[in-house]
This record gives structure tokens, sequence and C-alpha cells, in this order.
């Protein structure tokens, strides 16, 4: 029997653990054309969530596009896979297709490749690199619009993890000149998604930004735990478990609600109580320990990377209960013995970089759960 519980990899259908108020509101944002910026911390499954909206609103009639930004490194690997995409958008006979492609992207050259046991057939395109590409960015960035206007179908244009343009389009013209096309298309609903929150609100939050007041943003939060205990019990009890609530709540508890950790936990719980087929709390205390068997390697390469006023100020707040905590409170300071608020400031901002901590409105927390657990019980 497969294994219910899913994590470490895009989630669709019965494995992805609901969110249908979040479903439900950005279908309706796109159906009325309305641009949005969604942001979490990794690992919240907003690549899982954008991707499941997708499916139901292309079963509804409607162009998607879907670009993700993670593996971009520079305008030129942009631009070949902003185009990609672009000829994702047109089905049918290759003939056919390679000259809507030409149509629509007249200074791309493409290339038909084959990939594959199966022999898949996929669009590469080649350019000139040391060419003005200004002209060829417009071509791309009116190409989602066409379509729509051809079809008459309205569209919806994803990127995901947009926030690693900052780290190539130095110079903003990828930034200035999708905002020049974008906001003209009335047919097409653009939603930007990312995992930094700072790089996302500097993006979208500063008025020196092109894309300053483009959308609607969309925090996207934990999975509330009344929906998400429902789901971890209805997968148990799908594959013959017996567990309750409290234990459910426990296991949300110990995993602090993260829908990638909770997942984890679960998996690992379904695992090793096969033969009992009965989850209890002695079963999460195990299961916590073999996560930490399994993470304790990683946990120990992080922690010999660390500045010593890095580890002192993770673990303290490791050690606090309250999520709001100030780290740069005179008690905070005093309290763990961290020195000043200009030291603590400094590991911060590395800390925040290495995406070891999330800055969020109340405060700062960990991204991975797991690890802070493991600092408490170091």
């Amino acid at each position: 029997m497969e294994n219910p519980f899913v994590y470490g990899k895009v989630v669709r259908g019965k494995y992805f653990a609901d969110r249908e108020a979040e479903i439900a509101e950005l279908i309706n944002d796109i159906a009325s054309g309305q641009n949005v910026i969604v942001f979490s911390p990794r690992r919240y499954g907003k690549t899982s969530l954008i991707l499941e909206v997708l499916d139901r609103v292309k079963a509804e009639g409607l162009l998607t596009f879907y670009l993700d930004l993670f593996k971009v490194t520079s305008q030129e690997t942009f631009i070949a896979a902003y185009a990609k995409e672009v000829a994702r958008l047109h089905g049918g006979r290759i003939q056919n297709m390679l000259k809507k492609i030409r149509d629509l992207l007249p200074r791309l050259v493409p290339k038909v490749v084959m990939k594959g046991e199966k022999v898949d057939v996929e669009v590469e395109f080649e350019f000139d690199p040391s060419a003005d590409k200004a002209p060829l960015l417009d071509d791309l960035f009116e190409a989602v619009a066409t379509v729509s206007s051809q079809t008459g179908k309205r569209a919806v244009a994803v990127f995901d993890e947009f926030q690693e343009i900052t780290s190539w389009d130095v110079k903003g013209q990828i930034e200035r000149q999708m905002r020049t096309h974008f906001q003209m298309h009335e047919d097409v609903s653009y939603i930007f998604m990312g995992s930094k929150r700072h790089l996302m609100q500097e993006l979208f939050r500063n008025k020196n930004r092109p894309f300053y007041r483009f959308g609607k943003h969309f925090p996207l939060e934990k999975i509330p735990e009344d929906e998400f205990a429902k789901f971890i019990q209805t997968r148990f009890e799908e594959t013959g478990f017996q567990t309750g609530p409290d234990v459910v709540r426990e296991i949300l508890h110990a995993a602090d609600d993260h829908p990638y950790y909770t997942q984890l936990l679960c998996h690992i719980l379904w695992d090793r109580n096969q033969q009992e087929k009965i989850i209890t709390k002695e079963s999460i205390t195990a299961a916590l320990q073999e996560v930490f068997m399994r993470e304790a390697h990683a946990f120990q390469g992080l922690w010999d990377m660390l500045t010593l006023k890095a580890r002192q100020l993770l673990v303290a707040l490791a050690k606090e209960e309250d999520t709001q905590v100030r780290p740069f409170s005179s008690d905070f300071l005093r309290k763990h013995n961290l020195g000043s608020a200009s030291s603590v400031q400094r590991a911060i901002t590395r800390l925040l970089e290495e995406e070891v901590l999330e800055k969020t409105d109340g405060g700062y927390q960990f991204t991975d759960v797991f690890f802070k657990r493991w600092l408490r019980e170091m």
C-alpha cells in the first residue's frame, strides 16, 4: 500500500492538503482579472497550491502559463525558459505549433529536440546573446496576452520564486519591461510567488520599484489546524490506521503545524506502524527521534557554519515559547547574555540571507521547525 503522506515534492490530487479557502480566493481573483503577489516561507506548499489552482482554471477553459525562476541565473536563461513555456501554450501538430511560435517570437529561432526513451518532443530556442534584448523581451512579454486575444480565452501567468530575479536582473531591465507590458493586459491575471518575504516586499512594496502596488498581496499562512487535522485523520483512516483527535493534535503540535514537516512526520509514522496500524503519542516520540537521526548530519553541518553570535542567538530564540519575541529588546539581550543589539542585528541579517530564519510580521521564525527542536534538546 502506498504511503498517503507525501513530502519534499509537488503534491496533487488526494495528496494535496485541502486549502479550499485559498483555492477559491485565487480562482476568484483570476476570474476577475486581479494580479496577485503570493508569499510564504519555504515548504508551505505554495507551488502545490498554485498548480492545483491552474489545473482547475484550465479545466474551465482558461489559458495557463507557469514559469519557475528558481534555476534561472541570467537574462539568457530567463529568455530561454520563458520562450519554452510560451511554446507550451500551443498544442497540436509540431509544424503548426512552430509556425505559431515564429509569429509570436520572430526574434528567436525555435528548434525541435527529441528527449527521453519515449522520444518526447520539446522546443528549444536560439538567439544572439550579444544583441539588444529589449525587442526580444517585448515579444516575450506580449506573448501570453496575444495568445489570449487570438483564442478568445482569459489567461493566467504565474512566476514562481520571482524574488530570484533580484540576483541577476541587476539593472532592473526585466522588471521595467514586464511592468510596461503587463499593466496593459486586461485579459491576463499575473501571479508572482516567492519564499523570501523581505525580497518580495522590496519588489512589490518599495515605491521606487516598477512593480510597486501592482497587485493584491496574498500571504500564505499555515493550513488552519482544524482543516489540517481532518486531512491527517482521513489519510490515516483510509489506509486502515487507528488514531484519534488528541493524537492528531499532538502530531500538529510536534511539527508546529508546518505543512512540509507535518507531512514528513506523518510519513514516518505511517511507515513505522504498518503492522499494528495504531498511532499513539509514544509513536510520535519515536518518530521524532527518527527525524532527528535522519537530519542530524545536516543540522550539525549547518551549526558548524554559523558564527558564535548566530549560534547564541538561535539557541536563545529556540528556547523562547513566544513567537513574537523582540530579539533587540534589552530584556531579551540581557536574559540570554547576547551583548549589543547591533551584533544581534548583524547575526539576524546573515541568518535571513542563509534562510535559517524567516521574518514575519510579528518577529522571526525558524524555517526548519525540527532544527529549532534539535537546538532545544542540545
